[in-house]
């Protein structure tokens, strides 16, 4: 804090002593009297301790340069001061002014005049910045790049390049000498990309910091880092103007992500919502392993990645945060704008169908899904320049595939994972951005709700691991230490004591508990931020804010502890060396260490003999699977998915039989650098070579490691594939089956529909001289009675001797005869059919003349037949009328010993088009069907949630022909091809089966 003091200048002092002394002559002497000039000072002493550390990617940002800045109260960016180091002691400013505040003000003027000249990102994008102690409130960094003047280069990170150089650079480790800037290579361009980070005051907890914790002389360490994301949300809250806090930069990033993302993406990246600042910051050709790449940071980055590849970055993030302010990118009424969302959409798609090709794929299927995305972006392209690219795309995978390697080693994920979550964010970023509900509305802060809750128990379990690792690490610790100090009192415990030692290191290095409890201390920071935000909308989350800022807390007692224990080794290390000096066992310590080391990768390649033998096992049960069945796709399946775990887990074997190789050569190579006599020179040596013997072994083992898992991924997106699509198939046959041997469809049903029709047909021919009405026994059907009236046209029909009936009314509606019917029925096996009709004739009838006049339709009526004639029709002129149409709808009950129909049948029958279309819907066991016959082709649709159709064309030349289709993949897809057979169908299936259906007339329209 200022230490102000308001004190007279040694001037001032002067001055007034000389004015006071003249004052003591004569009042005749005409001195005037000049009051003294008050000069005000400020002091302080000043440490710069709160680190705020990050990356600049976009891919990174090598030798860029930083500038650091606060902003008012008012949004201004002003001057703050920093420094590039963490203060080992104070320093001491003053300042003076003619008031307390131009002192104050030139105290921060002359703290700021010690800021540094250059600050410039390292090869990653790294920067680190400390301002003083007892800073608060926004920090506002800005990175940049050039296309001249300076040494500053952006490493591109899309696949499909970042356009050219104007000159072509020499060959070296990432550019290979054309002018294209491919994947990996550094290139000069103008871009500026920022964040604002705010640092919150000195609190009893945590909950403010984030960053690498534990360095000695950093009271906080504060993750910024500079993406598009931070850059879009900065500009964003600059132009807005007003005091910057956490709750606008959580506003406006929320807003950012809903935009670009889309309400869904944005909720896989709950740890970011509110504060993008601590992640997102990855490279894609070069993943350090600081963050994990979960489903949403792997989106993050591969949106950043397909901006990279378009025309001018920064031209892109203009429009982007035009888009963001106006509420709408995809959709916007700004054309530019809604051409950018388009284009950055397939460009997005190109992106995660590539990667997923990296993560899954061969060297083949990763160039080919490159030279694909290629083709798309230019379909003009000519055959030179395509040719120009295939040239080009091997080189490109290969170095896509290394970086996906390089991301595994260093911790990003596993190969599963990343396998996984390719598949996930492919499928979640084919839609980009919100057209219509861009507001974050309770049902999104609900969901918010869930997600963040599911990440912090997900955490929670990860925090559980670690603490488990670092007391094992902690046990070992204590252990070495015991061996120290006063228990060293000869070469022989001084040996053991370095061995030791080493031996902790290497553990130390290969479990990398730092970096790991790091990360999720950053996690956890951004939980907080997100669950802040939800309790600033609706107090009930409390829960979850306590819940995340319990985890924030026990995150940050694992990275003290780890903090500690790497101190603690430093000092073990610092006292073995002491303790091998002491005693004279540089050689001795040297030689026992490689040893132990050698042994160690002995045990690492024990286990990964052991992992690769359970690998090749899982992989050749999963390739002996078969997959014709859903069955069997399952098991399939089963295998596969075990195949994938096995072979990940023999290429994580080999990762740490990698670093316990380089860990055993090093200790090799220390052991040849001391040797003095020949006996341990040569001893040395071999250890060296034995070292890069297993070098070689190693390699060979991870090429193996990946190409199991690639082979055994593949099985499993087979049978994946399969295991669904032979699922529906199942239901196809079941329901085909089904249809097959349904009453209404069978010979059974239709025939006794027909019986009826000819029995009425025959009884009316029979009785037509008669007379105006009539009762008897049909002579033609013995067990059939007849009773008709000509004048009220109506006729029933009855059997005895089976019980059933048929009954008829009938009405001339101008050029129409409306017939309202109903029947009870026999058919073949005691199947019983009805024709349903209203309880009366004269309900039936009304119900049936007002369908004929359009004024209810099929669904209110039951059993009607409507004839149309080719003019206004009676009693007396209806036998010379010509029918020009005939409309029938029937709600037909149907029950039999295997299954029953409930439905409506409805036939039209149009003369003078001389064509005939039928109808059949309804329930017959447990499947809701539709059928419909015209003319030549017959459409059968099951109402589930498969879709099943079978469509069948008879073309009078050849027998039925058609297909079956079902609802697959969220489309049709054919599950089988139909042909007729002798007294019914055979469908030939996708899987080779053959099935015939017999005693099936679908529906005859002839009949």
């Amino acid at each position: 804090m200022s230490k102000r003091m308001i004190k007279f200048t040694p001037i001032a002092a002067s001055v007034a002593l000389t004015l006071g002394l003249t004052a003591c002559g004569s009042d005749n002497d005409r001195n005037v009297y000049v009051p003294p000039v008050e000069s005000f000072s400020s002091s302080d002493d000043a440490q710069f301790n709160v680190e705020v550390t990050g990356k600049a990617v976009k891919g990174a940002m090598m030798n860029a340069v930083v500038s650091v800045s606060t902003l008012d109260a008012t949004g201004q960016s002003v001057p703050v001061a920093f420094r590039l180091e963490a203060s080992s002691e104070a320093e001491s400013f003053s300042g003076e002014g003619l008031s307390q505040d131009a002192a104050d003000a030139d105290l921060e003027a002359n703290k700021i005049a010690g800021n540094p000249d250059d600050v410039l990102t390292n090869e990653s994008g790294r920067y680190s910045i400390f301002l003083e102690d007892n800073f608060t409130g926004p920090v506002y960094i800005t990175v940049k790049t050039s296309a001249e003047g300076d040494e500053s280069f952006l490493r591109c990170d899309a696949y499909l390049g970042c356009g050219s150089y104007a000159t072509a650079p020499e060959v070296d480790d990432v550019n290979d000498g054309d002018t294209a800037v491919e994947f990996g290579e550094w290139y000069k361009t103008d871009l500026e990309l920022s964040v604002i980070k705010f640092v919150p005051a000195i609190t009893a907890d945590t909950s403010g910091a984030s960053g690498a914790q534990g360095d000695p002389g950093v009271s906080r360490s504060l993750t910024a880092n500079a993406t598009l994301f931070t850059t879009i949300g900065s500009q964003l809250v600059i132009t807005a103007g007003g005091e910057v806090g956490p709750p606008t930069i959580a506003e406006v990033s929320l807003r950012s992500f809903f935009q670009l993302m889309g309400p869904d993406n944005a909720l896989q990246i709950p740890e970011l919502l509110a504060d993008p600042s601590i992640g997102g910051a990855v490279d894609l050709s070069d993943v350090d392993g600081e963050e994990e790449l979960s489903e949403g940071i792997l989106a993050i980055s591969q949106i950043a990645s397909s901006i990279q590849g378009l025309d001018s970055i920064s031209d892109v993030l203009s429009k982007l945060k035009t888009g963001i302010k106006d509420g709408k990118l995809s959709g916007s009424d700004d054309a530019e704008i809604a051409a950018l969302a388009a284009k950055l959409q397939q460009a997005v798609t190109n992106t995660s169908n590539i990667f997923l090709a990296i993560a899954t794929g061969d060297d083949d299927a990763i160039e080919a899904a490159i030279i694909n995305a290629f083709n798309i972006v230019n379909p003009n392209a000519t055959d030179a320049e395509k040719d120009a690219f295939i040239l080009q795309a091997a080189g490109i995978a290969a170095k896509a595939k290394a970086a996906k390697n390089k991301a595994i080693k260093n911790g990003a994920a596993t190969d599963a994972s990343l396998a996984l979550i390719a598949k996930k964010v492919k499928k979640a970023l084919e839609k980009l951005g919100c057209t219509d509900n861009c507001e974050a509305d309770d049902n999104f802060y609900a969901q918010l709700a869930v997600s963040v809750t599911a990440v912090v128990t997900a955490s929670e379990a990860e925090l559980v691991t670690l603490q488990a690792l670092l007391v094992t690490a902690e046990t070992n610790l204590a252990d070495a230490q015991s061996l120290g100090g006063e228990t060293v009192n000869d070469a022989a415990s001084a040996i053991a004591f370095a061995r030791a030692v080493a031996t902790l290191v290497n553990e130390a290095e290969t479990a990398d508990l730092a970096n790991k409890v790091n990360k999720l201390f950053i996690k956890s920071q951004g939980l907080v931020s997100a669950a802040t935000l939800l309790v600033d909308q609706n107090n009930t989350y409390q829960q979850i804010l306590d819940n995340a800022e319990g985890l924030l807390s026990d995150a940050n007692t694992e990275v003290d502890k780890v903090s500690t224990f790497d101190a603690a080794l430093a000092e073990l290390v610092i006292a073995v060396d002491a303790a091998v000096t002491e005693f004279d066992v540089e050689v001795t310590a040297a030689k026992a260490i490689a040893i132990d080391a050698a042994d160690v990768v002995d045990a690492k390649q024990t286990l990964s003999m052991t992992a690769e033998a359970a690998s090749t096992s899982a992989l050749a049960d999963a390739q002996n699977a078969t997959i014709d069945t859903a069955v069997n796709a399952a098991a399939a399946l089963e295998l596969a998915t075990a195949a994938v775990s096995s072979a990940s887990e023999f290429a994580e074997t080999v990762d740490t039989l990698e670093i316990a190789i380089a860990q055993a050569k090093a200790a090799a190579q220390a052991y040849l650098d001391v040797a003095v006599t020949d006996e341990d020179k040569d001893a040395a040596q071999t250890l060296v070579d034995d070292a890069d013997a297993m070098v070689k072994v190693a390699t060979d083992k991870a090429e193996l490691a990946a190409e199991q898992f690639t082979a055994a991924l593949a099985l499993q997106v087979a049978a994946e594939e399969a295991l669904p699509k032979l699922t529906v198939l199942a239901s196809v046959k079941a329901t085909s089956e089904s249809l097959a041997t349904m009453t209404v469809l069978t010979s059974t049903g239709g025939d006794a529909i027909i019986d009826a029709a000819e029995i009425v047909a025959d009884v009316i021919d029979e009785v037509s001289g008669m007379g105006d009405s009539a009762s008897g026994t049909s002579t033609r059907f013995p067990n059939w009675a007849y009773n008709y009236s000509l004048d009220d046209l109506t006729l029933m029909l009855s059997n005895a001797t089976t019980g059933e009936m048929i009954n008829a009314a009938a009405s001339y509606e101008g050029d129409k005869l409306v017939v309202a019917w109903g029947a009870t029925l026999v058919g073949e096996n005691d199947a019983s059919i009805k024709l349903v009709t209203a309880d009366t004739q004269v309900a039936a009838l009304t119900d049936c003349v007002e369908f004929a006049a359009g004024t209810i339709d099929a669904t209110q009526i039951d059993s009607c037949v409507v004839f149309t004639f080719d003019g206004a029709v009676t009693a007396d002129n209806v036998d010379d009328a010509e029918i020009i149409m005939t409309e029938t709808t029937n709600h037909i009950e149907i029950m039999d010993g295997d299954s029953g129909f409930n439905g409506v049948l409805s036939i039209t029958a149009d003369d003078e088009a001389d064509s005939t279309s039928i109808l059949l819907e309804g329930v017959s066991g447990d499947v809701d069907f539709k059928a419909i016959s015209s003319d030549s082709t017959l459409d059968i649709t099951v109402n589930d949630a498969m879709g099943y159709r079978l469509s069948i064309t008879d073309d009078e030349s050849a027998d039925y022909i058609g297909s079956v289709m079902a609802m697959y993949n969220e489309a049709m897809m054919s599950f089988g091809t139909v042909t007729e057979i002798t007294n019914g169908i055979s469908i030939t299936y996708i899987d080779g089966d053959v099935v015939d259906y017999t005693d099936v007339d679908l529906i005859d329209s002839s009949k």
